[in-house]
């Protein structure tokens, strides 16, 4: 890699690994281990949006917690900017976790029900001291412009608002924090059809205005396809598929990724510019037999291609073509023949 590359990189997050324990008796966390994410490695370009997709239970959330810090990972270092979180501690950590900011998927919990608007922006400008006490009124007003919300917001309360607007609040909440780095976890995932539009655009238009580098997680990969540079695709806790660049859903390669592309509802622009889309189906959820991911492919359950060698080594993600890493037997650098699993 080289200087020039090393310097564009704002976020590089290798080998996560984090482990729970089930609960047991009375609520005991003494069960055996659950992995929630497995050896995962991703790499964030400045001012590019990295899609993580993948359905419930794939570890999408708990990478996203890792990468903040929210959740100290088991194994594996987080790099922001070059220094890495995982060795940080206390006052140090909080400093530089202010410049990752997390968009979460529920607007209606993520707000303090009595806290006005204006006292939930204000909270982060104090907190963080970024702004003079008689400047954070009028950043206050600014933060409010920049995600689409009028002034006289800041006076009203989280329940007098939709739940669009309610995201936009949590957007406004994010960015007052200067950030560098974004992540939107499942942000368009609890609204309407057409307000979910309408933030999709609203964090683009703020990317490209505000210089932000993004990850956007989601279930729906047309979703993730409209928005991101890259895209990591993720099941049973672990990365199967990683693409660099731009490509078509037709690109992707790994059966579950296939899967998934043709599962997901198709987005469709009108003429206004606005993006629409129908209600997905319903769809099996992502979680696997545990046996399953004891030997072999945790995918092969589900995998109208498997093989023999799936049930007995489990593939690693490898590269297949330029800026194109695949985790499956199909795809290796030495293609594996056999009788179906």
């Amino acid at each position: 890699m080289t200087t020039g590359q090393q310097q564009q990189i704002v976020l590089d997050a290798t080998s996560l690994g984090k482990t729970y324990r089930r609960a047991g008796q009375f609520g005991r966390r003494t069960g055996t281990p659950a992995p929630a994410l497995i050896d995962a490695s991703i790499r964030l370009m400045r001012g590019s949006t990295l899609g993580v997709i993948g359905e419930s239970g794939s570890g999408k959330t708990t990478l996203a917690r890792c990468l903040t810090l929210l959740e100290r990972p088991d194994t594996g270092t987080v790099l922001l900017n070059g220094t890495d979180l995982t060795e940080l501690r206390g006052k140090a950590l909080r400093v530089q976790r202010r410049t990752i900011q997390t968009v979460f998927q529920d607007p209606y919990s993520s707000l303090n029900p009595s806290q006005t608007v204006g006292s939930a922006l204000d909270e982060v400008l104090r907190v963080h001291r970024l702004t003079v006490a008689n400047r954070r009124a009028c950043r206050v007003r600014e933060l409010l412009d920049l995600v689409g919300l009028p002034a006289a917001a800041a006076q009203r309360r989280p329940a007098e608002f939709s739940g669009g607007q309610r995201q936009r609040i949590c957007i406004a909440r994010a960015l007052a924090a200067e950030p560098t780095v974004l992540i939107a976890d499942e942000a368009v995932s609890a609204l309407d059809v057409s307000v979910q539009a309408q933030i999709l655009n609203l964090l683009l238009s703020l990317q490209s205005e505000l210089h932000l580098s993004m990850i956007f997680i989601s279930h729906d990969l047309h979703v993730v396809d409209y928005v991101a540079d890259s895209t990591v695709v993720m099941f049973a806790g672990r990365i199967v598929e990683r693409r660099y660049g731009r490509s078509a859903l037709s690109e992707l390669a790994h059966p579950y990724s296939v899967l998934l592309a043709r599962t997901s509802p198709q987005l469709t622009e009108r003429p206004d510019g606005a993006v629409v889309r129908p209600l997905p189906p319903q769809r099996e959820r992502g979680e696997v037999d545990g046996a399953a991911l004891l030997t072999g492919c945790p995918f092969r359950l589900r995998c109208p291609e498997a093989m023999a060698i799936c049930t007995q080594e489990d593939p690693q993600l490898r590269p297949w073509q330029p800026d194109h890493d695949v985790a499956c037997h199909l795809h290796g650098s030495v293609a594996h023949e056999g009788e179906p699993a």
